[in-house]
């Protein structure tokens, strides 16, 4: 990553040069670079976020500064125009190619993350030149490019080929795509220039699911998590789940939080809880409560309400306020006065 371009970027946007105080929002893997980041700035007040942040649906709505910098995402369309908030992207290059032979398919569709978005249409040609069929496509409204699959939505994944092939490091991305379609997944990562079938991390995450959804299916007190984050906001979701545990005769409470932790969690007296919030709290920190949570689909599923034969993905796609049942996108960024 050339970081001092980043920095160029910045330094010439007029955004950035018209505000005073601006507050800055890095993955966690990135603050320890915090340092070479500030350097750059010259003349304006920093202020560094330290509470972890998800995505572009991870926008702070209090704190007196004239621009917020989110580093290593991409905006999310259809929650309309923040004025006052900078996306800086940190698209990657390819340390390993793909290659051609490792695809065992005849036809596939292209997804990644944000970090090798960048590279998708490249490895389509290249693909097609190996005699590919390859489906690059838009996801939803939530989605900026191509192709791209987010932690909550998936849509650039769906198609008719034989198989998904995800570039990008981790297995997070690619664990959703594998739950949400009923076909095989392939993960390519280029940094390490490893080939990733997802079908033993989906049974085994599954394992786990069903064990919540069994657990489930014998509590009386649930806790329904709503989200405080703009981008994250389901209160009708959650509504609905409420609706639905007491028309089954549980006893329901929803909580609103930001950070969703044990500790936010442990001392109220749910059983079991409805995660209506990120759906990554449900896939990628299950093992940190102690109490189990669910997704609404997952709840449906421990009611019987839902075929508990086919796994039903949570994706956001739309999201509301809290209180109203409906989202219209801004034409403002939240206040920060």
């Amino acid at each position: 990553m050339d970081f001092q371009k980043v920095i160029k970027d910045i330094n010439s946007d007029e955004r950035y040069k018209e505000a005073r105080i601006v507050a800055l929002q890095l993955p966690e893997g990135l603050k320890r670079r915090s340092y070479e980041i500030i350097d750059g700035m010259k003349d304006k007040e920093i202020i560094l976020l330290g509470d972890p942040f998800w995505g572009a649906c991870d926008i702070p709505v209090q704190g007196k500064w004239d621009l917020l910098i989110q580093f290593g995402h991409s905006p999310i369309p259809n929650l309309g125009n923040f004025p006052k908030i900078m996306y800086v992207e940190l698209q990657e290059e390819m340390e390993h190619d793909l290659d051609c032979s490792k695809v065992p398919f005849s036809s596939v569709t292209l997804t990644s993350n944000i970090t090798y978005s960048h590279e998708l249409k490249r490895i389509k040609e290249k693909l097609e030149k190996c005699d590919k069929k390859v489906t690059l496509k838009n996801g939803d409204s939530r989605v900026l490019y191509p192709g791209q699959i987010l932690g909550c939505n998936i849509s650039a994944a769906r198609g008719n080929d034989e198989a998904v092939l995800f570039i990008g490091e981790g297995i997070f991305h690619p664990l959703g795509i594998s739950l949400a379609l009923d076909k095989e997944v392939l993960a390519f990562n280029p940094r390490t220039n490893e080939y990733i079938n997802m079908e033993k991390e989906k049974r085994k995450f599954l394992t786990q699911r069903y064990a919540a959804i069994e657990k489930a299916s014998v509590a009386n007190k649930f806790g329904i998590i709503v989200s405080t984050k703009i981008g994250q906001t389901r209160y009708s979701l959650a509504n609905r789940a409420k609706k639905i545990l007491e028309e089954n005769g549980k006893k329901t409470f929803i909580i609103a939080t930001d950070l969703i932790r044990d500790e936010t969690l442990i001392n109220f007296p749910g059983e079991v809880y409805v995660n209506t919030a990120c759906p990554r709290v449900t896939i990628e920190d299950y093992a940190t409560f102690s109490r189990p949570i669910i997704t609404f689909y997952e709840l449906e599923m421990s009611l019987n309400l839902k075929d508990k034969s086919k796994y039903i993905l949570d994706e956001i796609v739309m999201t509301d306020e809290i209180g109203s049942t409906s989202f219209r996108g801004r034409d403002k960024s939240p206040s920060h006065n």
